[in-house]
């Protein structure tokens, strides 16, 4: 109560003397009043000292630690599935390659009785190379099932060509496949001269090529069919199947005869090619009017002018000269890291 009627005090004291002050319009006489009442203001106690009058802000304080971890919030809903991945090819050519080490081991010998017991010990099975007679007929399916791969070398009597060493597929599809293209990893070269082709070049081991002499006496006189696997750069795995395959004979420069097309492949891209002869980059027997397919490519292959499907281009190629597929009418290509072309006989 005495805070209140001192403050009143002041104020009336203040009030009388401002008016008084402008009455008179004497600057000199309000200033003596003011200071007098502040005088008096700060003598009182409870003015000076009370809730009134509030010092200056101090300086700021040190940072608190910070407080506790909450506790996880919900979670939340899940979010749309992103696109699919890409398929690691390399890792595809890796385990491919593997395979067909482990199931192919050629031994340079002209018959079994070089062969060494221990090595064949070693490998639990009897050897690597078996005799069989004029195709992969004779292949048989447990020796594949005892290594747990799709085949192996066996060695086959082919008429005008003697003793060769093939590959025999004896489980896709119930077997007695003679493999006679791969290429796998890009290690052989295919873009080579006639004799090559005619003859056969590469390792049993990966990339590959049977030879057309071999192919031609083979496929002589009997009903065969053909099977063409082959995996994209993108990973897509496509098959085709034809029920009626031929090859002529070096006088007709070993002329394609193919027909009869299945498979999940998106079109018959080998329709292009039927009836036509070889060709190499030394010898051009294609269809076009100028030029020599197998150069301007850097492949071989039974060109028209030029091709549809190209599949003894070269692997790291990822244009015209590569293995690839091509629709003529709309210009689009397919290229593929894996091919693998096999024949038998058609029971």
């Amino acid at each position: 109560m005495e805070f209140f009627i001192s403050l009143l005090l002041c104020f009336i004291v203040f009030n009388t003397s401002l008016t008084w002050a402008t009455n008179v319009r004497t600057a000199h006489f309000k200033d003596i009043v003011c200071n007098q009442c502040q005088q008096w203001c700060d003598t009182t106690d409870l003015i000076a000292t009370g809730p009134l009058r509030q010092g200056k802000a101090g300086p700021q304080g040190p940072v608190g630690r910070p407080g506790d971890i909450g506790p996880p919030g919900r979670v939340g809903p899940v979010g749309p599935a992103g696109p699919q991945g890409e398929i690691n090819m390399t890792l595809v050519e890796q385990i491919l390659d593997r395979k067909i080490k482990e199931a192919l081991q050629v031994f340079n010998v002209s018959s079994c009785n070089g062969e060494k017991l221990e090595s064949a010990t070693a490998r639990n099975r009897s050897g690597d190379v078996q005799k069989t007679t004029t195709s992969c007929d004779g292949a048989k399916l447990e020796s594949a099932l005892a290594r747990n791969d799709s085949g192996g070398v066996f060695q086959v009597i082919i008429p005008e060509v003697g003793v060769r060493n093939v590959f025999c597929d004896v489980i896709d599809d119930g077997g007695n496949w003679t493999i006679f293209q791969r290429i796998m990893n890009g290690s052989v070269d295919f873009f080579r001269g006639w004799d090559d082709y005619v003859n056969g070049f590469g390792d049993l081991r990966g990339d590959h090529w049977l030879g057309l002499e071999a192919l031609h006496q083979m496929t002589n006189g009997w009903n065969m069919e053909m099977k063409i696997k082959m995996i994209t750069r993108d990973g897509v795995y496509w098959v085709a199947k034809y029920s009626n395959f031929s090859i002529g004979p070096g006088s007709d420069k070993y002329r394609l005869h193919v027909s009869g097309h299945s498979g999940n492949a998106t079109r018959d891209y080998l329709a292009y090619h039927n009836n036509q002869q070889f060709s190499t980059k030394d010898a051009d027997h294609d269809g076009a009017s100028s030029g020599n397919c197998a150069s301007t490519w850097d492949a071989a292959w039974w060109y028209d002018s030029c091709y549809e499907i190209n599949l003894n281009g070269y692997f790291h190629e990822t244009g015209y000269k590569g293995i690839a597929l091509t629709n003529k009418t709309l210009s689009s290509n397919i290229y593929l890291r894996f091919t693998e072309i096999k024949f038998r006989k058609r029971f």
